[in-house]
């Protein structure tokens, strides 16, 4: 078994609360698209949908632009300066419970109501991960033949949030939600995380 730094490995439920821990100590965010998606006020609201990982997208403000990667005209976005350490955190997970699976963002939501919508800029599959102390909540996925719902708390999904629209059911408490994907824009090169797989699978609890 390799050596981590952060997770445990072969302990899937403890290394869910372990991710959890982590994202409990972030400030989190909407970025703009995720605002057009559900509108809500960062004053009030505890908790946000915010990308962590790469974007094409250098400019922030006419005074403020984005990390620089090794790939041209990549950059890294906010989060993965605020939290640099949890980019190590998610590649040990990743590569414990799903080394063939290529991704190279992360969307991390919090209390996030997410609407129905497909994720059009993504490549082939996603994997979602649900974490926290909540109700409800399950992940809806709709496709041409079935609308089907599913509970993802501490458990994985594997599906096509391209291909087929999905969304979140009403729920109560503190919902977190990671989903690892891979982006049109920034998907090559160096920023690839092992060998994609097609298959839809809920991992093990």
């Amino acid at each position: 078994m390799p050596g981590y730094n952060y997770i445990n490995g072969q302990d899937w439920f403890g290394d869910c609360l372990i991710l959890e821990s982590h994202l409990d100590e972030m400030k989190f965010y909407s970025g703009t698209e995720r605002l057009r998606m559900w509108k809500h006020s960062s004053h009030t609201y505890d908790g946000g949908s915010m990308l962590y990982g790469y974007t094409w997208k250098g400019y922030m403000s006419p005074t403020k632009r984005r990390t620089l990667t090794e790939e041209k005209g990549v950059y890294q976005t906010q989060i993965v300066d605020k939290y640099p350490e949890f980019q190590q955190i998610t590649r040990e997970f990743m590569n414990e419970y799903f080394p063939e699976f290529q991704w190279c963002n992360i969307q991390l939501n919090k209390n996030f109501p997410c609407p129905k919508h497909k994720d059009s800029k993504n490549v082939g599959t996603s994997i979602i991960i649900g974490l926290g102390d909540y109700t409800g909540g399950d992940l809806v996925i709709e496709t041409p033949e079935v609308k089907e719902s599913f509970n993802i708390k501490y458990k994985s999904m594997k599906f096509d949030g391209s291909k087929y629209s999905h969304w979140v059911m009403p729920f109560q408490g503190k919902r977190y939600s990671m989903v690892f994907f891979k982006s049109q824009q920034v998907f090559k090169g160096s920023l690839r995380k092992g060998v994609g797989t097609e298959t839809v699978q809920h991992s093990p609890v």
